[in-house]
């Protein structure tokens, strides 16, 4: 998963295929790059892929893709403190 303290993007798994030359897409959405990323290492959409490629033949695809939509920010910085100059001398 991502590194604590980063800001994460909600990204977004495409599953593009097409029928008779007219693309069609399913989405799914995720709150991390790195969960979308897992999903497909998982083979999570395989079955789905393979039975949209034999109904519909060879030319589908599927990525992952990032938005520009934050999902979760980092922790944010402390405030300095102030310092109080002391008038010696």
């Amino acid at each position: 998963m991502g590194a604590s303290g980063m800001i994460e993007f909600f990204t977004v798994l495409v599953l593009t295929y097409h029928i008779d030359g007219e693309p069609w897409e399913t989405k799914v959405v995720y709150d991390t790059e790195d969960r979308c990323q897992e999903a497909m290492d998982r083979r999570v959409m395989v079955p789905l892929y393979d039975q949209l490629m034999d109904l519909y033949g060879k030319d589908i695809m599927m990525t992952c893709h990032t938005t520009s939509l934050v999902s979760k920010e980092g922790p944010r910085p402390r405030a300095r403190p102030l310092l109080e100059l002391s008038s010696n001398g």
